[in-house]
């Protein structure tokens, strides 16, 4: 080809056309000049292609990062208002003439401290590297990096209340009852089974097979009287509670940079448009659809119902009477071959949802559990609850689709 248009070029200035020799140099040249330009033309396309590919990349791995973020932060906010519960069922004993009769299994029962972050790496990596970007929306970056600044400030706000509530509070707790609060007559009943048979057996334990007294305040009235006592409460009580709307404020950002996320990935996008409006923000499989109507098909009327949960669902399977949380379990093993305690299933996620919605004050420590116990849940309220449940998740299904 080259010899083609030297050739050219050769005969053209042979036989003196100077004139179409110019015309034919400056035709080569914008030749050359669109050729380089294709060429650059090509390149960008390949670079912009690669850039949109590894863009999706990195947006896939930060759904797959705040999604794990999403369930264990509604398990952090779930636990510390359990733990906060069980603190007011203490405090509010102290205003008590006569301590209720359950008061003393929640003396101590509260939860340690320890502080959570949300899935992070991903997004500190792209920052800290420079390949934020390569995602195009300028407003996707912008969230991106405000919400690990928002995710920080309120990492420390936790830390913060470690320092000033249960640090404390756990020191004023154990100068009123040192060690774990047992009552004499509980350790007593647990007998030497409860013990740790290699300790006792190798005369290593540090407590009598019965005890006769607890060194320490074990009369509940006596313990109840202690402002310690009370002031050890309130702090861990005031700990929980707060972090707990922290959990929640760092899981409303993490829910909404998610519908950002679904919205700018190809792959996700109509999902991210349906969950825009939806309360919840947890996907769903159709296994969880199949969990939910199979629960419901098990409580098919109310004499299936077993309104006292004992956590016993095998008996109360075997005799054909379900709680809540056994018509739950009952029907996610017969579905998908197991039950998934933790991380929960979006199906029982979502039912931890709508109770954690209830403002009737019906449970304290396991929620499903003590919800179903309750005197003031009917069977109707039980129907209702995953009514609405395989209703919001058969929405999403349908809409998916």
């Amino acid at each position: 080809m080259i010899k083609f248009f030297r050739k050219i070029r050769y005969n053209l200035m042979s036989d003196n056309k100077t004139g179409k020799y110019l015309k034919y140099a400056i035709g080569e040249i914008a030749l050359v000049m669109i050729g380089i330009l294709l060429a650059l033309q090509v390149n960008e396309w390949n670079n912009e292609r690669n850039r949109k590919k590894a863009e999706q990349v990195i947006i896939e791995q930060l759904i797959t990062d705040l999604s794990q973020s999403q369930y264990e932060l509604e398990e952090r906010e779930s636990r510390n208002l359990r733990s906060a519960r069980e603190y007011s069922q203490v405090l509010r004993a102290f205003f008590k003439i006569e301590l209720p009769d359950d008061v003393e299994k929640y003396v101590r029962s509260g939860g340690g401290s320890g502080v959570y972050s949300p899935v992070l790496g991903t997004m500190q990596s792209i920052i800290n590297s420079g390949r934020l970007d390569i995602i195009s929306s300028k407003q996707l970056k912008n969230d991106i990096v405000a919400y690990v600044e928002a995710v920080g400030y309120r990492l420390k706000d936790i830390n913060r209340y470690e320092e000033s509530y249960f640090r404390p509070g756990v020191a004023l707790l154990n100068d009123a009852i040192p060690s774990s609060y047992h009552s004499k007559d509980i350790i007593n009943a647990q007998g030497k089974s409860w013990r740790w048979k290699w300790d006792y057996n190798k005369n290593l334990n540090w407590t009598p097979e019965f005890i006769e007294k607890v060194p320490f305040k074990a009369d509940l009235t006596q313990l109840f009287q202690d402002k310690n006592f009370f002031v050890a409460n309130e702090k861990l009580h005031l700990y929980h509670r707060n972090i707990s709307w922290k959990y929640r404020e760092i899981l409303n950002r993490t829910n909404e940079l998610l519908i950002k996320l679904y919205l700018a990935s190809g792959k996700y996008h109509q999902l991210g448009k349906n969950l825009s409006d939806d309360n919840y923000y947890i996907v769903f499989e159709a296994e969880d659809l199949q969990i939910l109507k199979r629960a419901d098909a098990l409580l098919s009327n109310p004499s299936k119902w077993n309104k006292n949960d004992d956590d016993n669902c095998d008996n109360n399977s075997a005799m054909g009477n379900y709680s809540l949380e056994c018509a739950l379990k009952s029907a996610s093993q017969e579905v998908v071959g197991e039950w998934e305690d933790e991380p929960h299933r979006p199906a029982i996620r979502l039912v931890l949802r709508r109770l954690l919605e209830d403002e009737n004050r019906r449970y304290v420590e396991d929620m499903v559990e003590d919800w179903n116990n309750h005197p003031d849940t009917t069977f109707e309220d039980v129907k209702n609850l995953l009514s609405d449940c395989i209703e919001i998740t058969e929405n999403q299904l349908t809409t998916n689709d």
